[in-house]
């Protein structure tokens, strides 16, 4: 099963509306202890998905991670360090 750990939230400088999420893909081999992402409740938008060429430290993501970042509305009460299956999405 793939999960998400998330490495970053922020504000968005663009739309205060919004915060960024920044996620890397982990593989737990059926040993999840994420919990199910309500996308629906969440609101969220993939905005790029991409295998990183170098660290990114202030992300959180190491060369050859594979990350997401997602806008999300500022009420989506997911937080960094927190592991998300991707089950519903």
């Amino acid at each position: 099963m793939t999960s998400l750990m998330i490495t970053d939230i922020r504000k968005s400088c663009l739309d205060q509306d919004f915060d960024l999420i920044t996620g890397v893909l982990t593989s737990n081999n059926g040993n999840s202890s994420g919990r199910a992402l309500a996308v629906e409740k969440r609101s969220l938008l993939v905005l790029e998905s991409a295998t990183a060429d170098r660290d990114i430290p202030s992300m959180g993501i190491a060369c050859g991670d594979q990350y997401i970042r997602m806008r999300a509305k500022p009420e989506h009460g997911l937080s960094v360090g927190e592991e998300i299956t991707l089950d519903s999405i």
